[in-house]
């Protein structure tokens, strides 16, 4: 019974070791400074106009970006309570949010860029399917007119070839 304990005692002790370090090293900014938050807050600003560029793009391309942007509109959002929370001197916060518009902006440019590049991709197929369809038409317009041709040449040898009968 005490070994059990023991052993017990020693994993919870590993485990809230481990905690501890996973902790120490999370992406969490605990006690940022003011130069770092205006930093991260740059780079969120960038992403964010980095994004909007890869939205108007492919809406540009024909892409529908409506859910697209609603993460923009996040990330927008998440950039204001960094804004907000720098201005009230929480750094860490400033820091926190700036680093979620961050990633929402990247997401929203990544999922941008993927519609943009269907909405070519379906563009293209759309005028290949014309192209061929006017193809397909005009071979099959030619083709009508050649058996005209023949059927008008074998009809017409064969009623002048004909003899006229006499009724009376």
């Amino acid at each position: 019974m005490l070994q059990r304990c023991t052993r017990l005692l020693l994993i919870c002790f590993l485990g809230l070791l481990v905690l501890a370090v996973s902790a120490s090293r999370s992406p969490v900014a605990w006690g940022s400074t003011r130069d770092e938050a205006t930093a991260r807050m740059g780079e969120a600003d960038g992403a964010l106009r980095r994004a909007f560029v890869a939205v108007s793009e492919a809406e540009g391309a024909g892409a529908n970006v409506s859910v697209v942007l609603v993460g923009l509109g996040w990330a927008g959002g998440n950039l204001t309570l960094a804004e907000g929370a720098f201005q009230s001197g929480d750094y860490a916060g400033a820091v926190a949010a700036a680093d979620v518009c961050s990633a929402l902006a990247g997401t929203a440019a990544g999922e941008a860029d993927g519609l943009r590049l269907n909405a070519v991709a379906a563009a293209g197929l759309w005028w290949r399917t014309v192209a061929f369809s006017v193809v397909g038409a005009c071979g099959f317009g030619v083709v009508l007119f050649l058996l005209w041709r023949w059927f008008r040449r074998v009809y017409g040898r064969r009623v002048l070839a004909s003899r006229p009968e006499v009724v009376g």
